[in-house]
């Protein structure tokens, strides 16, 4: 979030929605000569502005040359790692409170001029075309309002409530400051979702393709806000974080006062919105078929599976369970490179704890697996697994392509662990989610894939209601059980959801001392029960790869206890180290031989020259202890998280500018708890 600005009156007059004249509405020149007073009268008009915050709000692949799109977005959690370590997150060095630099509100600011001057013309009837199209476009824009102020909220937690009716007069300077104070985060997302209502009751039940949003979208992403709320009130109760707690900063501003936060009733008021919500959906979407074909019958790429094939097919129109998608076009320039990244090598990879989150087929944890477990090869991993993991994950014999010269299917054979880093499987799991079999998709490295993205899908509903319904009652009712039973039997899970729940051993799961346990084991730092867990498991396992793990962290607080954690991916030391692909050839590719014995690529010695961590620090892969402390890796030690990281700081320069008396202390915009109050200061204490 930058918005770099250099006086008190440019910063309020942002968090006031003014500089109207300046504000470029649709982010495109014709329309900032215009202007929205003169533009805004027909439908057509209309449906322009929130089509232009889409690619932002709702995030697709992207068009990186070196880029996997979305199936890098779990980096840097318990689920995923990069090459390089999340060092902003789990180091005390590089998360600082910065000098300069504000909260980036300029589109929040855009809608609100865009409904200031939309709304009047639509009560007066003086806005021309479809009634039920103008009302659509001005229900997207609520949503377009909504998800904006859902990423301050999940970022800074308390924010300055800013509507289309806070349009001032920027000689009210006194009005202007007040406007920059932040409200409790508990009012904000109330504001949020009564944008998302407003929305409901004007979007349209359906949209061609399901190309823009909807009412069920809409109510998908009023269950998505309420339950992060519902959660993060809930398990971060206590803490600063909350309204309500002793040491929450808003305690003692003026605005606050008379105030009462009754902490249990906003977490029943949320979850209880989360739950009817979800069910709206729930009820109304099936789940996508899976046909348990595990792999497609190359040459021929489609077809085999619908349920893979919802993450990787040019069009997802004909997918019920996707509320919203975006679309590729090559004629117009719209592309990514994700197939071709994913057979590659991504700089990425699944992390051993993720993996090992998966349940067997009969419902039970590996731990619990009649007869022994072995991972020693990828094969091995996935044997009699739920089948999300044999699908979206490559192992040795999984296709990889259709070589047409010789007519014959190449297997994926190996993780492409010690290449160079762009093409680097980081953990040695390489996630399959989104490959596109299609060889048109990955026609070299050149930007060819069109799949489609999906943004929204109907199993998230499903299981927010699993989750809100157990958080408010603790007990697991029949819709729960029912969604539940849907998501595990697409998986392939033949045994029954007190089957697994009964096979849950927490002494195993939330063992800090048990390399790669699970984050979500815990909220506050203490374990929670198992039939949560089991909920928070069945999420991970539904979303991995999909870029939702840190957000579900951050609101279960599930990472106090996070102190020296090991990333660690596949078992390399007992099997694998020997596949072909880590001996050395010649020129002429033939097996390089040294002493009578294979050369090996491998260097796991903890010098600058290392591939790979060495077998004495464990059999199962450490891409952070690859080079040794010595050798000045910093991360070496592992990941730790601090409390402050919870929220984002504020900077010294908002705090200054948001102050009656250009002072931190008197600041309407306040530091966020465990945050220091002077610049290039991190959080020192975990």
């Amino acid at each position: 979030m930058n918005l770099y600005k250099s006086t008190k009156k440019a910063l309020v007059l942002a968090l006031a929605t003014l500089a109207t004249t300046s504000c470029n509405v649709l982010d495109r020149d014709p329309l900032d000569q215009v202007g929205p007073k003169a533009y805004y009268n027909t439908a057509d008009q209309l449906s322009t502005f929130p089509i232009n915050y889409y690619a932002s709000i709702f995030q697709g692949h992207g068009s990186g040359r070196w880029n996997a799109g979305i199936a890098l977005y779990d980096n840097g959690t318990d689920n995923q790692a990069g090459t390089q370590p999340n060092r902003q997150t789990f180091s005390n060095d590089q998360w600082k409170v910065g000098s300069t630099g504000q909260p980036d509100i300029s589109s929040i600011r855009n809608v609100n001029v865009f409904l200031s001057n939309v709304l009047p013309k639509y009560e007066a009837g003086t806005i021309t075309g479809n009634a039920d199209d103008i009302k659509h476009y001005i229900g997207e824009a609520y949503v377009i309002r909504a998800m904006l102020y859902f990423d301050v909220l999940t970022s800074y937690g308390d924010f300055p409530i800013l509507d289309e009716t806070k349009i001032l007069k920027d000689t009210d300077d006194q009005l202007i400051l007040e406007a920059s104070r932040r409200m409790p985060r508990n009012e904000v997302a109330r504001f949020i979702l009564k944008d998302l209502d407003k929305a409901i009751s004007m979007l349209r039940a359906s949209y061609p393709a399901n190309q823009r949003l909807t009412k069920l979208a809409a109510q998908l992403l009023k269950s998505r806000v309420a339950l992060y709320e519902g959660t993060f009130e809930l398990h971060h109760r206590g803490s600063g974080r909350v309204p309500g707690d002793a040491n929450w900063p808003g305690k003692d501003k003026e605005w606050n006062a008379g105030k009462t936060f009754n902490q249990q009733a906003e977490v029943e008021f949320f979850l209880t919105e989360a739950k009817n919500a979800a069910k709206i959906v729930a009820d109304a979407v099936q789940l996508t078929e899976n046909s348990h074909k595990m792999n497609p019958d190359l040459p021929n790429f489609s077809g085999w599976n619908p349920y893979y094939e919802m993450f990787a097919s040019r069009s997802l129109a004909g997918y019920p369970e996707i509320l919203l998608w975006r679309q590729y076009n090559k004629e117009r320039g719209i592309v990514h490179l994700v197939s071709h990244q994913l057979i590659s090598g991504t700089n990425s990879g699944w992390t051993r704890g993720l993996v090992e989150s998966f349940l067997m087929k009969d419902g039970k944890p590996y731990y619990a697996k009649t007869g022994s477990y072995t991972d020693a090869t990828l094969e091995d991993v996935k044997k009699d697994r739920d089948e999300r993991l044999s699908l979206f994950l490559f192992d040795e014999k999984t296709p990889r392509f259709y070589d047409t010269e010789k007519r014959e299917v190449r297997a994926y054979e190996f993780p492409n662990m010690i290449d160079k880093p762009e093409v680097r499987d980081v953990t040695g799991y390489a996630q399959r989610k989104y490959y596109n079999y299609d060889p048109a998709m990955r026609a070299g490295s050149e930007m060819n894939d069109v799949s489609g993205v999906p943004i929204l899908r109907a199993s998230e509903a499903y299981l927010n209601y699993i989750e809100a319904s157990y958080e408010l009652t603790k007990t697991l009712d029949a819709d729960a059980r029912k969604y539940w039973d849907a998501l595990r039997k697409r998986a392939g899970i033949t045994g029954s959801i007190d089957e697994t729940i009964a096979a849950t051993d927490m002494s195993k799961e939330a063992n800090v001392n048990r390399a790669s346990y699970d984050w979500g084991a815990f909220s506050a730092g203490q374990p929670v029960d198992k039939t949560l867990y089991s909920i928070r498991r069945e999420r991970r396992c539904e979303f991995a790869g999909e870029g939702m793990r840190n957000e579900d962290l951050v609101r279960w607080c599930a990472m106090d206890q996070v102190k020296n954690y090991q990333i660690e991916g596949v078992n390399i030391w007992t099997k694998m180290y020997t596949y072909p692909y880590f001996i050395e050839r010649d020129k002429q590719g033939n097996f390089v031989k040294e002493g009578g014995q294979y050369k090996s690529r491998i260097v796991a010695d903890g010098t600058s020259k290392s591939n790979l961590s060495a077998r004495s620090l464990g059999v199962y892969h450490r891409p952070y202890q690859i080079i040794s402390k010595e050798n000045n890796n910093v991360m070496y030690d592992g990941y730790t998280f601090y409390l402050a990281h919870y929220l984002a700081p504020v900077t010294i320069q908002t705090m200054e500018l948001c102050s009656p008396t250009g002072k931190v202390d008197a600041s309407y915009f306040y530091q966020n708890i465990n945050w220091p109050t002077s610049a290039d200061k991190p959080y020192a204490l975990k």
